[in-house]
């Protein structure tokens, strides 16, 4: 057996969830080599996604990796923007999608069929946990916890779209004839090579997209937005309000690196935040602290203990714990 079948097999392994941890390692280091074998497992993966028959078939796919990554959700509808929505649902884990957020905590990858018989995959990050992803055009994409990134399977080919939930950064390559384009439940951000943060999350008041560095375009409501370096886009969901201002970008995307750095950031805010990242539950008893405006920069991996015990010197809270409850009174 040649060295190409070999690894072949390992996909195959990988696709039906049945390939083992020193397996695993040596497909991804055979993967990431160079930009031609990942270009042979995609060829693979879609040999693999065709040669599923029937329901029973995907489902068994489905709760064989389901039970070795340990997690598992049930989607019943998507929402996507200028589209029509899911009317059909497969639960399919894609191992190409897999792979590229490996070294990161737990995901989920979900396979839909739409009503045009466009498919697509789906990378969910759970709440105290983010993910990096690398796109088939080279881009960048961290995720944030609580977050969802879809795209299709034609990405690259027809299309570099991609449908975001939650917050996502962005380093983005230049490709001519596609533009790359996210989609968020509220408008959409046509980008031209580029550098950028945004946060959509569907239980938060706003949508906000930060650029960092290169050039973005902003559409909502037929009117087009344009953004420079520096710049933040914020759309106030209640109001319909978009503000475009300038603000201090450059630790707009620490997350990423596990920092804590805010300016003039809400009390409300921050609690959020911290939320999901910790997956936790924090509750702000007085609403009249809701809107205490503050400076954080923590830099040190601080727990959540830490950090809630430095926001006490900051501001005049007191925080309690009460069966699993952070209480700020």
């Amino acid at each position: 057996m040649d060295k190409k079948q070999y690894i072949k097999n390992l996909a195959e392994l990988y696709f039906n969830g049945k390939i083992q941890p020193a397996q695993e390692k040596e497909l991804f280091e055979f993967i990431y080599l160079n930009s031609k074998n990942m270009a042979i497992f995609r060829e693979w993966e879609k040999e693999w996604i065709a040669s599923a028959i029937n329901d029973s078939e995907l489902n068994l796919a489905w709760d064989r990796i389901s039970s070795r990554i340990k997690v598992k959700k049930s989607v019943s509808e998507i929402k996507i923007p200028s589209a029509k929505r899911f009317h059909y649902r497969q639960l399919l884990s894609i191992a190409a999608s897999l792979l590229l957020v490996l070294g990161f905590s737990y995901y989920c990858y979900n396979y839909y069929q739409i009503q045009n018989n466009e498919a697509y995959f789906e990378n969910e990050v759970p709440y105290g946990e983010k993910s990096k992803i690398i796109l088939a055009d080279g881009s960048t994409v961290w995720l944030n916890s609580g977050s969802t990134l879809r795209y299709s399977t034609n990405f690259n080919n027809k299309n570099r779209s991609v449908i975001l939930e939650g917050e996502g950064y962005f380093e983005i390559t230049k490709k001519g004839g596609l533009p790359f384009k996210v989609l968020t439940n509220e408008y959409e951000i046509v980008v031209k090579g580029t550098k950028f943060n945004v946060t959509a999350y569907n239980d938060d008041p706003y949508i906000s997209t930060t650029l960092i560095e290169g050039k973005v375009e902003v559409n909502y409501k037929d009117k087009t937005y344009v953004m420079n370096p520096g710049e933040e886009m914020k759309l106030d969901k209640a109001t319909g309000e978009m503000q475009q201002g300038i603000i201090n970008a450059s630790h707009i995307n620490s997350w990423i690196n596990n920092y804590i750095e805010y300016d003039n950031i809400t009390l409300q805010e921050l609690m959020t935040k911290l939320s999901r990242r910790f997956n936790a539950n924090i509750i702000i008893r007085n609403p009249k602290l809701n809107d205490q405006r503050f400076n954080i920069s923590l830099r040190n991996d601080e727990t959540l203990d830490q950090i809630l015990k430095a926001i006490q010197k900051i501001i005049p809270v007191n925080v309690q714990k009460e069966n699993q409850k952070y209480i700020i009174n």
